[in-house]
């Protein structure tokens, strides 16, 4: 196996990260609380350990709702977590080694010992990492980004494009429908049980946006600002299960899905949402 440094460079930042809403101490436990979660589950199905270390990351690292926000939907990442796309956080079951290391540095030695036993965890489970140990060679295959080999093994190594026509037709209950009609007929399908459970944390992700939108409401003495995070929480609670209708609907539904998903491909904006916006300036709604 070729030695290579899992503190190196291995992510393209696509922006400048703002600091992490939470304390480094809440970090710290959420961190601990996925990779307690991610170890108890590991002798289950991969579907089965992977939705209940979501349920350890959301709705818990959703932001709030800024001043200026018309829809819902900011999320920090941290050093450890879950996602499908290098230059957001990581791919699949991730660690950020540097980071890591650097949020170890940063939160004072009293937490030094908590933090090297996630990093030592990791070592054996983080996929890039495990992935390298594959697939990387001493004169042809790098790891990212090494000038000096001819191939670079983990330059596309993420990236996802949802269906977002089939999210938006369905919604959330629509596609639990789907999936429930596929775990019918005594078959064991993990997957589809899995996966009905990771839209029920779509679901609870807005409706715990909806009633922060509803808290702000009731502390803001601005009218205009009022009414607009009054259609936020209504537009919340309409795609929380039934599938949009007007442009707010469907621009909140397909964004809170795709950051949950981890997902920074966006595909045709105008082919799926642009029939909405469409009607509603026909109907006189915008």
């Amino acid at each position: 196996m070729v030695k290579f440094d899992v503190e190196g460079a291995q992510n393209v930042e696509v922006s400048i990260k703002i600091p992490c809403e939470k304390s480094m101490p809440e970090q710290l436990e959420i961190m601990e609380r996925y990779t307690a979660t991610h170890k108890k589950y590991n002798r289950y199905s991969k579907e089965r350990r992977e939705v209940e270390c979501l349920k350890v990351i959301f709705p818990t690292l959703l932001r709030t709702i800024e001043e200026q926000d018309l829809i819902a939907g900011r999320l920090d990442f941290l050093p450890i977590g879950f996602g499908t796309v290098t230059s957001v956080g990581g791919v699949g079951h991730y660690c950020v080694f540097n980071k890591l290391r650097a949020f170890q540095n940063e939160i004072g030695p009293e937490y030094s010992d908590r933090v090297e036993t996630l990093y030592r965890y990791w070592l054996d489970y983080d996929l890039k990492t495990i992935y390298c140990k594959e697939v990387l060679t001493d004169t042809t295959i790098g790891r990212f980004i090494d000038v000096e080999y001819p191939l670079i093994a983990t330059a596309r190594l993420s990236g996802m494009m949802l269906d977002y026509p089939k999210l938006l037709d369905n919604g959330i209950d629509g596609l639990k429908k789907i999936l429930q009609e596929k775990c019918t007929d005594g078959q064991d399908n993990e997957f589809c049980r899995c996966g009905i459970e990771a839209l029920d944390i779509v679901a609870a992700s807005a409706e715990y946006l909806k009633k922060q939108a509803q808290r702000l409401m009731e502390e803001s003495s601005d009218e205009k600002r009022r009414k607009e995070l009054q259609t936020i929480a209504d537009n919340l609670e309409k795609i929380r299960s039934e599938k949009p209708k007007t442009f707010p609907e469907a621009l909140q539904l397909f964004w809170l899905y795709a950051i949950m998903a981890g997902v920074i491909n966006y595909g045709r904006l105008d082919d799926f949402l642009g029939p909405y916006l469409a009607k509603d300036l026909e109907e006189g709604r915008l």
